[in-house]
């Protein structure tokens, strides 16, 4: 695909604070850069063309980022959102996706405002 998304950023008052949500809720690899207060999600060897990675800096502005995160089961992911101290703000919905497809999604908020959707694709059954 041409123009497709190829990093995110995450606005964080406390970008370490907020890397450990991410990493529990996600089980997401997530390294500071060096000493410079930036978290890289993903490492080097694991980017792929098509891959898409980011990173969690201290917020500047009152910028807000909305990323999706596909997830195999999204009542555990939900459910691990919750535990990990961030609260579901739209509770999940189907969307059908022709006859052969369903996507299951919500709207999440993290322990530091950031709003975020998790969404799960399911293969309708063939009658």
């Amino acid at each position: 695909m041409k123009n497709r998304v190829v990093h995110f950023e995450i606005g964080a008052e406390d970008p370490k604070e907020l890397s450990g949500f991410y990493k529990k809720a996600f089980d997401w690899e997530i390294n500071e850069w060096g000493n410079s207060g930036y978290f890289m999600v993903g490492e080097e060897e694991d980017r792929t063309e098509g891959a898409i990675f980011g990173g969690i800096m201290k917020r500047y502005e009152n910028e807000k980022t909305i990323n999706t995160i596909e997830v195999e089961d999204l009542d555990k992911a939900i459910a691990d959102v919750e535990s990990n101290g961030g609260k579901i703000v739209k509770p999940k919905v189907s969307m059908p996706l022709g006859k052969d497809q369903t996507m299951w999604w919500c709207y999440a908020e993290d322990p530091q405002g950031n709003i975020f959707s998790l969404n799960q694709m399911v293969s309708s059954p063939k009658n």
